[in-house]
């Protein structure tokens, strides 16, 4: 028996996920997306409270520019629940293997993009309305 825990195990690297992959389901593929989706629903909250902290503290005033980039990452963050509801009742209804991960891929990217540019667009809006 100790004999057998000793040996090499030879494994070969291919494109395809194994029984040794973290990503080797639907399900498991879904997961991830609903860690990444409740972790930018948090960044969203976040940052809209600090973005209109900010704006408030320096006495910028609230441009429509600013106020279009707090809806953007507003928008992120509503989005992230929406969805993070969706894949928890796909998860209740156990329709994993119904599911797209095209979809969740797509959701991930639309997120991702509607925070980066609410955040970008703040700081430029930002810059703007300080007082000189």
């Amino acid at each position: 028996m100790t004999r057998a825990l000793n040996q090499d195990i030879e494994m070969a690297v291919d494109h395809q996920p194994s029984a040794l992959s973290p990503m080797n389901s639907r399900e498991q593929a879904l997961l991830a997306t609903y860690d990444f989706l409740k972790h930018m629903s948090t960044l969203a909250i976040v940052a809209v409270g600090g973005m209109l902290g900010l704006a408030q503290g320096v006495g910028a005033r609230l441009s429509s520019s600013i106020l279009l980039s707090v809806a953007m990452v507003g928008l992120c963050g509503f989005l992230s629940l929406v969805f993070m509801t969706g894949i928890t009742a796909t998860q209740v209804l156990q329709r994993v293997h119904k599911s797209s991960n095209g979809f969740a891929l797509a959701m991930v990217i639309i997120v991702l993009g509607l925070f980066s540019a609410g955040i970008g667009a703040f700081i430029g809006g930002f810059l703007r309305a300080l007082p000189h």
